[in-house]
């Protein structure tokens, strides 16, 4: 079976500036996508992040997207887009190309993922004893539907 796309003119486009948050519960993956706000500032005058769409993903949907992104910066880095051995681990900031314009970057990275902890699985009967995520740090929104 082929599934044919409408024209291009007729997707709808989404800009992010990454991802603020993961959470698996009931057997699905939810990914809140942030921007960066153009009301919203920090007590030093940078942007906060805002987050702007939910991405609700099976468990087999999810991981067939890890290896498509996996497959892409392994393109970009064979395309000379990204040095080579780029796989960022957790934590780690993104930088920019070698041939990106020369910018002062903003007091936090706005292209590092705020997305620090591991995931846990939510528990359907109510608190487990077992390792816990950390608490989320203050002024970050949360929502109610990660556990």
């Amino acid at each position: 079976m082929t599934i044919e796309p409408p024209p291009d003119d007729r997707i709808p486009e989404l800009y992010a500036d990454g991802v603020f948050d993961i959470g698996f519960g009931n057997g699905m993956v939810r990914i809140d996508l942030f921007s960066l706000s153009a009301l919203r500032k920090d007590a030093n005058g940078q942007p906060l992040p805002a987050i702007r769409q939910r991405v609700v993903m099976s468990l087999p949907g999810f991981l067939a997207s890890l290896s498509a992104l996996e497959g892409m910066r392994q393109r970009l880095e064979a395309a000379g887009v990204l040095p080579p051995n780029s796989g960022a681990g957790p934590g780690t900031p993104v930088s920019a190309p070698p041939h990106a314009p020369s910018v002062t970057p903003p007091a936090v990275p706005a292209f590092q993922s705020p997305v620090q902890a591991p995931i846990q699985p939510a528990s359907p009967t109510g608190p487990s004893t077992g390792p816990t995520t950390p608490a989320t740090p203050s002024g970050r929104p949360r929502s109610p539907n990660f556990g």
